[in-house]
C-alpha cells in the first residue's frame, strides 16, 4: 500500500470517529455492541414440561417436612427473590446470603454468589436447592414418591414425558428447570432502546448509559446481555453484622464451609466468597458479578443484602467500594448520580408474573393397584425351624459397656441432654425425646411412628428400655450399637432427617455444649460422632432396676414375689406355649429374626402418606420392581441378607417391660398383650412363617396365667426422668 493511500484510511477513519462522536454528542448514546445487546433468542421451552414445572414450583412437599417451596425463597412479587436482606432457610437454619432472582436464570454461566453452580445445569441446580441441608433438605427419592402420590402429577407428568415414564427425581429436576426458563426479561426499555426505539430512554437514562460506559466505569464488569461478565471480583462490600449476631445464620455459613473442604473454618467470621470453592487464597471475598437485569424488583442488593436501595449502591461505588477492593473513587455529582440510577432503572421490564396452580391432592395409590406376585427371585422359601441354643430365663446382668465409650456421669448427662435436644434433628423439631416419650415406655404409643413432620414412619417403634443388652438393634438389625443405632435414627429422612454437619454446627454456638464436650472428650470442638457416643452412654442407663422386677425378685429367692398365676404362667411359657424357643436368656429374647406372619396394619392400605413411605423404603433398599410397586409388604431381614427365606422376619423383641411399651409387632398391629396371646395361641399368622409356630389350644385360665407372668417382667412403676434444661444458642465471638 503506498503512503499517500495509507494516509488516506487514516484520514477516513478520524472522520468516521469524529461523525461518530458528534452523533453521540447530537442523538444520544450509541452503545458499543460488543459490550451491551439485548437477550438472546433461544429455544422455545417444552410448553408441557414447563406446565409440570409450575405446578412443582409452588408445591411444599418438595420440602423435607413440608414447610416451604421453591417460591417460599424466589417469589413472584419480589422479582423471583425474596425482599429480605438474608435468605430465609429451612426451618431450624438461616441463611447467610441474599437470594437472587430467577428472572433470565437460563442465560446464566454460573449460579449462586461464588459461582459454585454450572449455569448450564438447570436441573442440576435445582437438585442442589431441594436437598441442601439449609434450602429444602428433602431426600430426593422421598420427593418422588409424594409426587407419585397425587393423580394430578400423574397426568402432568404423562403429558411432558409420555404415558410410558413414571415420575422419577431427575426428570422432575429438569421439569423445575424448564420451568425457570419462561422467566425471562418482558418489555424492557433498555432493550427497546439497542433496537433502535430511541424513545425508549429519556435525555436523563441515555446520559446515565454514557456514564455507565464511561466515566463510572460500570462497563467493565456488567456487559453483555445479562450485564454481567460471569465473573468473580472483590469489591469490599461492608460485612452484614447479623450473620454473625444471628447464630443460625452463623452456624449455616459455618456448616458450607466444612462441607466445601475449607481450611481452619471455625475460625471464619466473615463470608469468604469464592475462597470456598477454589481454596485459592486470591480469591477470598470475591463474588460472583450479578446481572443488573429487573434490579427494580430485587433490592435489596449485594450478596449478603446490605444496600436497601440502588442510591446505596450508586453511592458506594462512587466512594470507590470498598477499601480493599481496587477501584477508585468516581467523583460523580448528584446529577450523575441521577442519570446513572434512570439508566438503571431502564433495565427493568414489565413484571414477570405468573399464575400460582391449585395445590394437587394426595390420594390412595396402592389400594388401586392390584398386589402382584413376587418375582422368582424374592420368593419366600420353606424354611426350618429355627432352633437355637434355649438360654435359661435370668435376670438382667449389668450392662455391657464398649470400651472405646466408657461411661463417665459427665458424658450420661451430656447424652440425656442431647437424647432431649430437638436441635439434632433437620429443622430442630424432633429429638430422640420426640418418638422415644420416657412417660409412654420410652416409645409410642401409636401402632406406627409418627415420623418427621409431614412424613409417616413404617414401623413401630422399639423401646429404649435394656435396649443396651442387644447386640443388633432396629426391628431388621440393621445397627450394630447404640452408637451406630443414634445416627441411623437421627438421620433418617422419615426420622429426624438431620444433616450430620448441621446438628454438629449447632452444637458448637452452644457454649455450655461446647464445655461439656471438652471436659467429656478433650476436644476443642462438639463433634457429632462423640453426641452419639454420649447418647448411647445415657442410653446405657435407660434399664430395668431387677430390685423393682417381680420376675428378677422371683429368680433371686424371693417366691413371693410372683403371683401362682404368674407362676403358672411361667411354667406354660417354658412349656406348653412354647416362648421360651425365642424368647429365652435374660433379655428374654434369643436377639434371633423369626417370621410370624403378624397381620398387616391397615394404615398402609389407607394413608397417603404411609403408602409413599413405604415405596420409598422398598426403593431405597432396592427391592424388585414389582415388589416396589406393589409396596405393602415389609419384608424385614431381607433388606439386610437379600435371602428369600427371610422375607417378613424380624428380630425377637424383648418381652422386658411389656406392660409399659404396648401395642406390639413391628407394625403395631396388635394393641394389648391379650391380643398377642390370641395371635400365638392361633399359630401365628396365615403366610410365610417359621414352623416354631403351631397352635397352642390354650384355655382361658392358661392364657391369664401367661399374661400374669408377662406382666411380672414389667418394673412395679414406670422407668420416668426429668426432662433437662437445655442450654440456649450464643454469639460467637
Amino acid at each position: 500500500m503506498s503512503i499517500s493511500i495509507r494516509r488516506l484510511v487514516i484520514l477516513t477513519a478520524w472522520a468516521l470517529a469524529l461523525l461518530a462522536a458528534t452523533l453521540t454528542h447530537s442523538q444520544g448514546v450509541q452503545p458499543d455492541r460488543a459490550s451491551l445487546a439485548t437477550l438472546p433468542a433461544t429455544k422455545p421451552v417444552n410448553a408441557a414440561l414447563a406446565e409440570l414445572g409450575r405446578n412443582l414450583y409452588f408445591d411444599p412437599r418438595l420440602s423435607a417436612d413440608g414447610s416451604r417451596s421453591c417460591a417460599s425463597c424466589h417469589m413472584p412479587g419480589k422479582g423471583w427473590a425474596d425482599g429480605d436482606a438474608l435468605a430465609r432457610a429451612y426451618p431450624g437454619s438461616e441463611y447467610f446470603r441474599n437470594a437472587p432472582g430467577l428472572i433470565n436464570a437460563r442465560h446464566r454461566v454460573r449460579f449462586m454468589w461464588d459461582g459454585r453452580l454450572d449455569g448450564t445445569d438447570l436441573g442440576g441446580a435445582v437438585r442442589d436447592m431441594v436437598t441442601h441441608a439449609h434450602f429444602m433438605h428433602a431426600d430426593a427419592r422421598l420427593v418422588q414418591e409424594r409426587i407419585k402420590q397425587a393423580p394430578g402429577y400423574l397426568a402432568l407428568w404423562r403429558d411432558a414425558y409420555g404415558s410410558g415414564n413414571e415420575p422419577s427425581a431427575p426428570k422432575l429436576f429438569d421439569a423445575l428447570g424448564e420451568f425457570v426458563k419462561t422467566l425471562t426479561s418482558r418489555n424492557v426499555p433498555f432493550d427497546r432502546y439497542l433496537s433502535g426505539d430511541t424513545a425508549a430512554m429519556n435525555r436523563s437514562a441515555t446520559a446515565g448509559l454514557r456514564l455507565f460506559q464511561g466515566k463510572a466505569g460500570c462497563i467493565a464488569c456488567h456487559r453483555g446481555a445479562l450485564l454481567s461478565d460471569g465473573q468473580r471480583h472483590r469489591l469490599d462490600v461492608p460485612e452484614n453484622l447479623a450473620i454473625t449476631a444471628e447464630p443460625l445464620r452463623h452456624i449455616t455459613m459455618l456448616r458450607y464451609f466444612a462441607a466445601s473442604g475449607l481450611p481452619n473454618y471455625m475460625q471464619e467470621r466473615t463470608d469468604v466468597g469464592a475462597f470456598a470453592v477454589t481454596k485459592s487464597a486470591e480469591d477470598r471475598g470475591k463474588f460472583q458479578t450479578p446481572s443488573l437485569r429487573e434490579l427494580k424488583y430485587t433490592a435489596p442488593y449485594m450478596h449478603n443484602g446490605l444496600f436497601q436501595t440502588l442510591t446505596e449502591v450508586v453511592d458506594f461505588y462512587d466512594r470507590g467500594a470498598g477499601p480493599n477492593s481496587g477501584l477508585k473513587p468516581l467523583g460523580l455529582s448528584q446529577v450523575e448520580k441521577r442519570d446513572l440510577l434512570a439508566f438503571l432503572d431502564t433495565l427493568s421490564g414489565d413484571p414477570v408474573g405468573v399464575v400460582q396452580p391449585q395445590h394437587l391432592e394426595n390420594s390412595l395409590y396402592l389400594s388401586t393397584v392390584p398386589s402382584l406376585p413376587a418375582t422368582a427371585d424374592i420368593r419366600p422359601g420353606t424354611t426350618a425351624p429355627e432352633l437355637a441354643l434355649i438360654v435359661p430365663l435370668a435376670p438382667l446382668p449389668p450392662v455391657p459397656v464398649p470400651s472405646d465409650n466408657l461411661a463417665t456421669p459427665e458424658k450420661i448427662e451430656l447424652g440425656k441432654m442431647l437424647f432431649f435436644d430437638r436441635r439434632l434433628s433437620g429443622d430442630g423439631s424432633t429429638a430422640c425425646a420426640s418418638c422415644h416419650f420416657p412417660e409412654l415406655g420410652w416409645g409410642e404409643r401409636s401402632t406406627v411412628s409418627r415420623g418427621y413432620p409431614s412424613t409417616r414412619q413404617w414401623r413401630n417403634t422399639l423401646t429404649v428400655l435394656n435396649a443396651a443388652h442387644f447386640g443388633k438393634l432396629f426391628w431388621d438389625g440393621a445397627a450394630g450399637s447404640l452408637e451406630a443405632q443414634a445416627p441411623f435414627a437421627a438421620q433418617g429422612a422419615v426420622e429426624g432427617n438431620g444433616d450430620p454437619a448441621m446438628m454438629e454446627m449447632r452444637l458448637r454456638f452452644v457454649p455450655d455444649y461446647v464445655a461439656r464436650f471438652r471436659r467429656v472428650f478433650g476436644t476443642e470442638w462438639p463433634s457429632i460422632t462423640h453426641a452419639w457416643q454420649a447418647i448411647a452412654a445415657f442410653e446405657r442407663t435407660v434399664v430395668s432396676d431387677p430390685s423393682k422386677v417381680p420376675f428378677d425378685r422371683y429368680m433371686n429367692g424371693e417366691k413371693a414375689a410372683l403371683s401362682s398365676a404368674a407362676v403358672k404362667g411361667l411354667t406354660l411359657f417354658s412349656g406348653k406355649a412354647g416362648c421360651i424357643r425365642c424368647h429365652n436368656g435374660p433379655l428374654v429374647s434369643d436377639q434371633g429374626f423369626h417370621a410370624t406372619s403378624v397381620p398387616r396394619n391397615d394404615v398402609f392400605r389407607d394413608s397417603p402418606l404411609h403408602q409413599i413411605t413405604q415405596r420409598w423404603q422398598n426403593a431405597q433398599h432396592g427391592v424388585p420392581e414389582a415388589t416396589y410397586r406393589a409396596g405393602p409388604q415389609d419384608m424385614g431381614l431381607y433388606y439386610r441378607t437379600r435371602k428369600p427365606a427371610d422375607i417378613g422376619k424380624f428380630r425377637t423383641p424383648s418381652l422386658r417391660e411389656l406392660k409399659y411399651t404396648a401395642p406390639y409387632m413391628h407394625n403395631g398391629s396388635l394393641a394389648d398383650l391379650r391380643q398377642v396371646i390370641d395371635f400365638y395361641d392361633q399359630g401365628g399368622g396365615v403366610e410365610h412363617k417359621t414352623d416354631l409356630l403351631q397352635p397352642l389350644a390354650l384355655s382361658s385360665d392358661e392364657k391369664l396365667a401367661l399374661l400374669a407372668f408377662l406382666e411380672s417382667l414389667s418394673m412395679d412403676e414406670p422407668l420416668l426422668v426429668t426432662p433437662p434444661s437445655l442450654p440456649e444458642y450464643q454469639a460467637m465471638q
